[in-house]
């Protein structure tokens, strides 16, 4: 009997990107998130609601077609609320000598509880895990970070502090249908 492939609900996705992490990277915004930050920057990701549903094969083709990528950002909503589809994604990326970037509302600590189902699975598949809620209060230009309690957890030594260096803080991209911008704004 053929194993089904596992489903991600998508909010959005860039094939290529400079400014979610070092690299040349594709980055997937989940749609659901169980936080409401207030001034989230993706305030349309964060119902559950079926946005685009993909399945992991269909992402982890994309992934393939795409040239010199140096591996995967995983953003939202909340990445955690669909750990056990990103992990297998993630797995995948990672047997390809690419790298995660992933992004989470909950502290690193939160995941390691294993409360979450996937959680424990997909933190063994990041090399670079942002925590913490973004409080606006505490606004920072900071490398991949929106406020200053959001803290950079290196997991693996495959990516570390000086790969950030150079990350630009915003890009726009322009693809055949939209104008697209990611990255972090300034606290000014």
């Amino acid at each position: 009997m053929e194993q089904q492939s596992l489903l991600l609900n998508i909010a959005s996705w860039l094939p290529r990107s400079h400014a979610n992490g070092p690299g040349t990277r594709m980055v997937l915004w989940v749609q659901g998130c169980p936080f409401r930050c207030p001034s989230c920057q993706n305030p349309d990701y964060l119902n559950y609601q079926p946005k685009h549903i993909k399945t992991v094969d269909w992402v982890w083709q994309v992934y393939q077609q795409i040239p010199n990528l140096t591996g995967i950002s995983f953003s939202g909503g909340e990445p955690f609320a669909q750990a056990v589809a990103l992990a297998e994604l993630a797995s995948r990326i990672r047997a390809q000598a690419g790298t995660v970037v992933c992004w989470s509302g909950y502290k690193l600590e939160q995941l390691q509880q294993d409360n979450i189902p996937g959680a424990v699975d997909l933190l063994n598949q990041i090399d670079l895990l942002v925590d913490g809620l973004f409080i606006k209060e505490q606004a920072a230009n900071l490398p991949l970070r929106g406020s200053s309690n959001q803290r950079l957890h290196f997991l693996t030594g495959k990516i570390t502090y000086d790969d950030l260096i150079n990350i630009p803080r915003q890009e726009w991209t322009l693809t055949s249908s939209k104008y697209i911008y990611t990255g972090f704004p300034g606290n000014g």
